[in-house]
């Protein structure tokens, strides 16, 4: 069986052309989608880096704010209680006789180091001059001591007398947290 010129040109180009096939089905495109998916591989790496990047620099800012926390708490008075800071303030503020409770609490923060000690304490038919004393007296960055709600009213009976509720929160070193 012999084939004209024609033919076997065919014949070749039915061979190169199946040559290209299986040269693009099973080189080319596998090497095209094992680099796309490297590079996507790549990008979900780059992004776990940044954001790594980003948890690192937190970590080193709430690291350093705590630092400096426990600075501010050594700084503080030996034996400091908020209840007590917050009658003494009252007593200098002359709001201690308007005082209609008090109630210390404590809970413990997102932070193993450091808790909150926490003072609901009632106010009534105290003038406005009187509470503003007392907050500005109370509200201490340098104690680390700060309102953490207030709710006023007036006093239903005495006019121009107000009624305030407020939590008062405290940040201290947890138990055995002492002296690092």
């Amino acid at each position: 069986m012999r084939l004209s010129e024609r033919e076997r040109l065919m014949v070749a180009a039915a061979g190169a052309a199946l040559a290209v096939f299986v040269v693009l089905q099973f080189l080319v495109f596998p090497l095209i989608d094992n680099r796309a998916r490297l590079n996507k591989r790549l990008a979900s790496r780059e992004k776990a880096v940044a954001e790594m990047r980003l948890l690192r620099e937190r970590h080193q800012q709430l690291s350093q704010q705590s630092r400096s926390m426990a600075a501010l708490l050594a700084q503080r008075e030996e034996g400091f209680s908020l209840f007590a800071f917050l009658e003494k303030n009252a007593d200098e503020s002359e709001v201690k006789e308007h005082i209609a409770y008090m109630k210390p609490s404590e809970s413990r923060g997102n932070n193993d180091q450091f808790k909150q000690s926490l003072v609901e304490m009632k106010l009534q038919a105290v003038s406005l001059r009187k509470l503003l004393a007392f907050l500005e007296k109370t509200e201490s960055p340098e104690h680390l001591v700060g309102i953490d709600k207030l709710t006023i009213q007036e006093n239903a009976k005495e006019a121009g007398a107000l009624d305030a509720t407020l939590v008062m929160v405290s940040i201290d070193q947890a138990a055995g947290q002492t002296g690092q």
